[in-house]
C-alpha cells in the first residue's frame, strides 16, 4: 500500500508539468492580488473592513481549494477501475492525490500569505494568540485552501465525469459563501448548517486572530454585543475543526471511490 502510494505520488508531481498543472499557482497568484486591490486599507484595524477583507480572502483560499481538484480524480475513473481490478488500492490512490495537494496547497497559500503581508504590511494583528503572528495568518490560509482542496477530491471521487464536477462545483462554493455568516445573519437551521463550512471557521479563525487588536475587538463587541476574547482554546478549536473536516474528507472519498467498480463499461 505504501508503496502504491509513492508511484501515484511521484505520478502527480510529473503530472504536474506534463499538464502543466503549475497553472494553478499562477491563477492563485493572480485570484489574490485581485482581491488585495478590493480590500479595505482599514483591514485589521477596523472592525468593518477586516471583517470584509478577511471573508474575501477566505473566498479566494476557498476557490483555490476546489479549483485544485475539483477534475483530479473523475477524469481518471476509467483508468481507477481498470487498475483497481490488477490490485490498486483505492485508498493508496487517494492518500497520493491528498499528499501532492498537501505541497500544492502549501505553495499556493505562500502567495496569498505574502501578497496579504504586503498589502497590510503597517498594520497587521498587534499581538499573537498561540504562535507568531505571522505562522497564525500562514496556518490559517493553509487549512482553508488544503481542506477546500480535499473537499474538492471528495466531490471528484463521487461523480462520474468532469462535466459533472464543474457543475457541481459551483453550488458548493455559493454554499460555502452564503452559509459562512458574513453575508446574511444566520439563525435556527441555517445557523447549524454554517457549522459544516470550511468557511465559517476560516472566517471566524481570521476573527480571531485579528480580534488581538484592541480596536477590532472593541468595534466586534459593539457590533455583536458578544464576547469574544482571542483565547488560545478558541483559535485551537477552530483551527482543530478544518483539521477534522480534512479527516472525514479523505475517509469519505476513499469509501464513495470504491464505487468505480459500478461503473458502466
Amino acid at each position: 500500500m505504501l508503496n502504491q502510494t509513492k508511484i501515484y505520488v511521484g505520478k502527480c508531481f510529473r503530472m504536474f508539468v506534463t499538464k502543466k498543472q503549475y497553472k494553478n499557482l499562477i491563477s492563485a497568484a493572480m485570484i489574490i492580488l485581485l482581491i488585495s486591490i478590493v480590500t479595505g486599507n482599514e483591514m485589521f484595524t477596523s472592525y468593518k473592513d477586516t471583517k470584509n477583507g478577511c471573508f474575501a480572502i477566505i473566498s479566494a483560499c476557498v476557490w483555490i481549494g476546489l479549483f485544485n481538484s475539483i477534475q483530479a480524480i473523475c477524469s481518471e475513473r476509467a483508468i481507477i477501475k481498470k487498475e483497481h481490478h490488477s490490485g490498486l488500492h483505492i485508498s493508496s490512490y487517494v492518500l497520493a492525490h491528498v499528499v501532492y495537494d498537501f505541497c500544492l496547497c502549501l505553495s499556493e497559500t505562500l502567495f496569498v500569505f505574502t501578497v496579504v503581508l504586503i498589502r497590510n504590511a503597517g498594520h497587521l494583528p498587534e499581538a499573537p494568540v498561540i504562535l507568531s503572528k505571522y505562522t497564525e495568518l500562514y496556518l490559517t490560509f493553509f487549512l482553508v485552501t488544503f481542506s477546500s482542496d480535499v473537499l474538492a477530491i471528495l466531490i471528484s471521487s463521487i461523480v462520474r465525469s468532469t462535466s459533472t464536477a464543474m457543475t457541481v462545483m459551483p453550488f458548493v462554493l455559493i454554499i460555502q459563501l452564503v452559509m459562512s455568516g458574513a453575508v446574511f445573519e444566520l439563525e435556527g437551521v441555517t445557523k447549524y448548517i454554517s457549522y459544516l463550512t470550511i468557511t465559517k471557521w476560516g472566517l471566524d479563525s481570521l476573527i480571531t486572530i485579528s480580534n488581538t487588536n484592541a480596536k477590532v475587538h472593541l468595534e466586534y463587541l459593539r457590533a455583536s454585543g458578544e464576547m469574544c476574547e482571542p483565547e488560545p482554546s478558541t483559535l485551537l478549536l477552530q483551527w482543530g475543526l478544518l483539521i477534522m473536516f480534512i479527516a472525514v474528507y479523505i475517509i469519505l472519498s476513499i469509501v464513495f471511490l470504491h464505487s468505480v467498480d459500478k461503473d458502466e463499461r
